[in-house]
């Protein structure tokens, strides 16, 4: 592979991974964990590769296509998939310490076990009601990291809230910034992969016209701010005359009694996207 090809695949990872981050970010998936499941990705995936060549996926040979160290390979190759994530678990952000020491650490419970309001700082010794500062909450949870940063983060992300005298006060346990259902997340790495995974497959086509339909469609010269709201309400009608359409094939063909090894399972995918022109931006000046 050329440089200039692998240097702009790099940019295009980067770009395609700034949404997925901004999720992860939001939802206090610090990035060793996020790291820890994208290597977990390359090791998976190289064994795929290799057993589809023929050859016997080993650590070395993982190692040598993934430059993953065969150590870390064999942790991977040796872990079951809950155990994997409850090793992400395990790695609590300073976030989530900080809000679990708030909620557990006795300098920090009142009466009737109610969590303290803090000031920020108590000047290192007890404050009000007996009770030391923010401050030293995290010199004794996160020393590593500022405390105003710390702070300013628990009460962007609502865990936190000022209070407006001087005082914060926690308002929740868990360093969660958004709560998504099991069946949202689902949905979305299943889009987020059946979209990817089709773009992959025609990467690879070698005939024109052969791999998996794609199109889209966009307004040469930009729509007017003000029709956007015309223009979602027209798609969604669209949209929906066409996947009833698409609908009715597959209730025709698709059987119940039909047994999981005959059946492939396919569809059409519809979406509405809105550039983001930051991130336009910054792909467009990284691709050579």
């Amino acid at each position: 592979m050329s440089q200039s090809v692998k240097r702009n695949l790099l940019a295009a990872f980067r770009h395609l991974l700034k949404p997925l981050v901004r999720i992860a970010i939001r939802n206090g998936v610090a990035f060793p964990a996020f790291a820890g499941a994208l290597q977990d990705a390359y090791v998976n995936v190289a064994i795929t590769e290799l057993r589809s060549s023929g050859r016997v996926p080993t650590a070395d040979a993982i190692s040598v296509m993934t430059e993953v160290t065969p150590e870390d390979v064999r942790m991977v190759m040796g872990s079951p998939v809950d155990a994997k994530v409850s090793e992400a678990d395990s790695k609590i952000n300073a976030a989530a310490r900080i809000l679990v020491g708030w909620h557990t650490d006795r300098d920090y419970i009142g009466p009737y076990g109610l969590v303290r309001d803090l000031q920020f700082s108590g000047s290192g010794a007890a404050g009000k009601n007996g009770a030391v500062g923010f401050l030293e909450l995290t010199q004794r949870y996160c020393p590593e990291l500022p405390a105003k940063a710390l702070l300013d983060e628990v009460i962007r992300t609502a865990c936190v809230q000022d209070l407006g005298n001087g005082y914060f006060r926690a308002i929740t346990r868990s360093y969660v910034p958004e709560q998504l259902s099991t069946e949202s997340i689902r949905r979305f790495a299943q889009v987020v992969h059946n979209v990817t995974e089709t773009l992959e497959v025609n990467l690879r086509r070698s005939v024109r016209g052969t791999g998996r339909i794609e199109r889209t469609i966009f307004a040469d010269y930009g729509l007017p701010r003000n029709e956007i709201a015309a223009f979602d309400k027209y798609v969604r009608e669209r949209g929906q005359l066409f996947a009833d359409d698409i609908d009715n094939w597959f209730s025709e063909r698709s059987k119940q009694k039909q047994g999981l090894d005959d059946v492939i399972f396919t569809g059409i995918g519809i979406y509405h996207y809105v550039v983001n022109e930051e991130d336009e931006q910054d792909f467009g000046k990284s691709l050579q």
